[in-house]
């Protein structure tokens, strides 16, 4: 059976909502916006999922009645625009993605079907240069066959991915700010994690499927010149070192990327308190109360109920020291979540959020927390067995002790950090095994945590910007981010 409201062709949700979806974005071009509108119902694929994104428009974007329409109050731009694009199709179950731009439109019956039936998993619609007497001459021709057609760049006018290229590297980075390069970014990563044959490329023929306003040079820009300027000033250095090294990081579209990580590992005895803890939620609490702008998450294996505000992820109970136990389930969580942005692991009975450190937090580098002592300190000799851990304490015996209870950075490099522990803790559990090491098993990470920072040399930052000083309930919560004990 057949359904048709107002002119529109509708299929029962259960047989679209994992097909085709349609994003428009949108900022105060009402005109052009109702245009496209109208133009899309004319040619709108059959059971299509469709969604206005309204970037801050002053007045507010108007939609047909019926139709889906998300709004940003105030202007975020457009990676947050084409991010919460992302978000609504995904959400939705769509294995086809259309991004399109206000300005853009169909013009012909069934023009996505070139794109859904290309096995390249990231299309986009391309024009040369302008169709008018004036001229970019900023790109040119690589390749061209009778289905495709790839170029030296890429314009935004109507961006296509197939599902699968979006959970393998992500969405629209936020480094990028307002935005230009978000989307040849997008591009590349997907191209350089060997998911498509070019880069930037269309299907053959394109232009007599859709119109660009921008191609013809019709209607205004939504961002004004000089703005442009100065975002494309700011973005191009990103974009250029990405595009030269072979960058595919993941990139989350989430509107909450950000995560704080604890765990509460019950089931075996606390080797510093000699005994079990209790899986009581209520000891975080307070963790979990001073958490802002990122979700707070609590692994557990034997907690049943997660604290007010806290997402809890159940963890097998092992047979292993808490301490390490805590890292690899730390990693196995972060494999499994990559739309995560930036993470923080802490612990959970001993530390609070002071202020948020997200906006602050800088590429490349991994936060530590740190103690008033050295490695030489008489507690870390005497918990530490065996010859790797001796030799590290000594060679570092001047050094600033790192402390595991806080670690902060990107999702990839915090789960390379508790890899190397975890990596650490079982070469040297196999050494014993082997006897090639007699000593007896060392049931605390700090050594580890510490050989596990070394390895990333100069991007290690502790300090008080970080956290308070250690053991002094609060010295220093003035500026740091964190308090610890």
């Amino acid at each position: 059976m057949q359904v048709t409201i107002d002119g529109v062709q509708y299929a029962p949700a259960c047989l679209t909502s994992s097909r085709i979806g349609i994003a428009i974005t949108t900022h105060n071009r009402p005109e052009g916006m109702k245009r496209a509108l109208e133009q899309h119902m004319k040619h709108l694929p059959a059971g299509a999922f469709l969604v206005v994104i309204d970037d801050g428009s002053k007045p507010a974007a108007v939609v047909p009645g019926g139709m889906q329409l998300l709004r940003h109050e105030s202007s975020l731009g457009i990676v947050a625009a084409k991010n919460a694009s992302l978000t609504a199709l995904m959400d939705a179950g769509c294995e086809h993605l259309f991004l399109w731009d206000d300005d853009a439109w169909p013009v012909a019956d069934n023009w996505h079907l070139p794109y859904i039936e290309s096995p390249e998993p990231h299309l986009a619609y391309q024009f040369l240069d302008l169709a008018g007497r004036n001229k970019l001459n900023d790109m040119a021709v690589l390749y061209r066959d009778d289905k495709h057609i790839a170029y030296t760049g890429q314009r935004g006018v109507m961006l296509y991915y197939q599902r699968s290229a979006i959970e393998k590297v992500g969405g629209f980075d936020p480094v990028y700010g307002r935005g230009m390069y978000e989307h040849p970014d997008l591009a590349l990563r997907i191209h350089n994690a060997g998911l498509s044959t070019w880069a930037f490329a269309d299907i053959a023929g394109s232009e007599k499927l859709i119109h660009s306003m921008d191609e013809h040079e019709e209607g205004t820009r939504s961002i004004p010149r000089p703005d442009r300027e100065a975002l494309v000033k700011r973005n191009v250095g990103i974009f250029n070192a990405r595009r030269d090294s072979g960058y595919n990081g993941f990139a989350s579209y989430s509107s909450n990327p950000n995560v704080v990580i604890t765990t509460l590992l019950t089931s075996q005895p606390d080797p510093q308190r000699s005994e079990k803890m209790k899986p009581d939620r209520e000891v975080l609490q307070p963790w979990a109360s001073s958490i802002s702008g990122a979700l707070p998450v609590v692994l557990a294996d034997e907690l049943k109920e997660s604290p007010c505000g806290a997402d809890l992820h159940e963890v097998t109970a092992l047979s292993m020291s808490p301490y390490f136990a805590r890292w690899l389930h730390i990693y196995q969580h972060l494999r499994a979540h990559p739309e995560y942005h930036l993470v923080w692991c802490t612990d959970g009975t001993d530390v609070e959020m002071l202020r948020e450190p997200w906006a602050e937090m800088e590429p490349g580098k991994i936060y530590v927390g740190s103690e008033h002592k050295t490695y030489a300190d008489e507690w870390m000799k005497a918990n530490h067995h065996g010859k790797a851990y001796s030799e590290f304490i000594e060679l570092h015996r001047d050094e600033p002790l790192l402390n595991a209870g806080l670690l902060g950075g990107s999702r990839e490099d915090v789960m390379e950090f508790a890899h190397r522990i975890i990596r650490q803790h079982y070469l040297i559990e196999s050494h014993r095994f082997w006897k090639m090491e007699t000593a007896p098993a060392t049931l605390v990470d700090m050594g580890a945590f510490g050989m596990a920072a070394k390895a990333f040399g100069d991007r290690i930052v502790t300090g008080p910007r970080i956290h308070t000083v250690f053991k002094t309930d609060g010295i220093g919560k003035e500026i740091a981010w964190w308090k610890h004990k």
